[in-house]
């Protein structure tokens, strides 16, 4: 029986089963779709390429201060996630950003840093909630950044700049 033409043939390990990829491979295979997805070739092995809002950055969409107020919204939403027990929407890429010492590895006991980290969802959620559409702008900061998905782009700036202001 012969094998396919369509698929690869791949070297065999002593016991038999198929050889893996290499760590070249397997990032050249995520440069690949990276480029596909309409990243530029010199970009493709960033950190930013990786999600659908760091490629906004990449691709001049958004800008730097408005990449990092996502970045930091992300981190506050996620913080005050874990404090009140609610479940992560994106558990393993947020929790990254997540500095250390943060409670990125279990509960935050400290009442300062509880205190803390609710003023901080507080004043983010009291800000877009006071602005005109903020909610629409609330939900497109929430799908693009804590869900890695495509949201309106004018409502996902607006909402930048709100955070933009609110953390100068």
């Amino acid at each position: 029986m012969r094998a396919s033409p369509f698929l690869k043939i791949r070297k065999r390990e002593p016991s038999g089963r198929p050889q893996r990829e290499s760590v070249a491979e397997i990032i050249a295979i995520a440069a690949n779709n990276r480029v596909r997805l309409g990243v530029p070739v010199e970009d493709a092995r960033s950190q930013l390429a990786g999600s659908v809002f760091g490629r906004l950055c990449l691709q001049q969409e958004i800008s730097r201060a408005h990449y990092e107020a996502g970045c930091r919204f992300g981190v506050v939403v996620v913080r005050y996630a874990r404090i009140m027990g609610y479940r992560s929407l994106n558990p393993r890429s947020l929790d990254l950003m997540l500095p250390a010492g943060s409670g990125a590895d279990g509960p935050i006991d400290d009442p300062d840093e509880i205190a803390k980290a609710r003023r901080q969802y507080e004043d983010l959620f009291t800000a877009l909630n006071d602005a005109p559409d903020g909610k629409r702008y609330l939900k497109a900061l929430k799908i693009c950044i804590l869900q890695d998905q495509h949201a309106d782009l004018g409502d996902l700036r607006c909402g930048l700049n709100i955070l933009c202001r609110l953390w100068r």
